[in-house]
């Protein structure tokens, strides 16, 4: 890697999970030679996010307050890319903590594959007292597979990407999957159809809070509807109807959708963390057949 300098960038609307954020930002290892700074997009219109910056601080790492205020996720990512200098970015979210040598693992997968994009893990902490079948279903953790794995989209919560390819193609958020959710689905796979090269890695470690509000079993299907649909959206790259390319993916979808749902409800009497790992297949796929219709995603935010 070029030691021409590394943005991270935070969109935040102020949540006081914040400030542990930035701290463990600054207590990661840095390699020598290499300038890190931190963008935060304070997308609060009552500037929240600055507000804490400013009372919790002083930071190590120098951080940029850039005032959004528009309540749209893809807003306030695409003020970080602005605001963003340097060869190599990378964005966090700001309910998320890195281990201390995150940033080292996730430099070495990009040196070790020549990568453009690395996609790394968040694993996330479930509160006490969550019962012990749904911290066995994990439901909120995404497998993107062992390191050096080629991927074809990615997710902004834990991601490193050079800037330069992204700048080269114009690439942005869209600021209309911006309250759905899905724009990060959708800005990864415009920037591999660009030509990057994208791999998972599973070692460079992040955390992030997993509230109650995340836990019930309709916010958990719906996330699951969302993610099926924003991958039928960049893996159909818009076909519909009689299409060969989607029948035959929307035909998957169903059979898949079937198998999940009678899995989930035979799984049940036996293992409920069974039954909703199947469960959430299920709505995967029934949200791939959700983008038959042309409806918009479910909003997420």
């Amino acid at each position: 890697m070029s030691t021409g300098g590394l943005t991270i960038g935070i969109a935040s609307q102020g949540r006081a999970c914040l400030a542990r954020t930035l701290a463990s930002l600054d207590a990661m290892h840095i390699p020598e030679g290499l300038a890190v700074t931190i963008v935060v997009a304070d997308d609060d219109p009552g500037g929240a996010a600055g507000a804490l910056v400013a009372r919790e601080g002083p930071w190590a790492l120098p951080v940029t307050v850039v005032p959004v205020g528009a309540g749209n996720i893809s807003a306030a990512r695409n003020a970080c890319l602005e605001a963003a200098r340097g060869d190599w970015m990378a964005f966090v979210d700001d309910d998320e903590w890195v281990a201390t040598d995150w940033l080292l693992r996730m430099l070495a997968a990009q040196r070790d594959f020549g990568a453009d994009v690395v996609v790394g893990p968040v694993f996330p902490q479930y509160p006490p007292g969550t019962p012990g079948w749904l911290v066995a279903a994990n439901p909120l953790y995404t497998d993107w597979g062992p390191r050096g794995r080629r991927l074809a989209t990615g997710r902004s919560g834990n991601v490193l990407f050079r800037r330069a390819l992204v700048e080269a193609h114009g690439i942005r958020f869209d600021p209309a999957l911006g309250r759905t959710g899905g724009e990060d689905t959708d800005f990864f796979s415009r920037l591999h159809r660009a030509g990057a090269v994208m791999v998972a890695t599973d070692d460079a470690r992040i955390e992030e809070e997993a509230p109650p509000a995340r836990l019930q079993l309709a916010y958990i299907h719906r996330r699951a509807l969302r993610s099926g649909q924003s991958y039928a959206r960049f893996r159909l790259a818009g076909a519909r109807g009689l299409d060969p390319r989607g029948l035959a993916f929307h035909a998957d979808a169903a059979a898949k959708a079937l198998i999940g749902g009678l899995g989930a409800a035979l799984a049940r009497p036996f293992s409920r963390a069974a039954a909703l790992r199947l469960s959430q297949k299920a709505w995967l796929n029934l949200g791939k057949l959700r983008q038959i219709t042309g409806r918009d995603l479910p909003s997420m935010y």
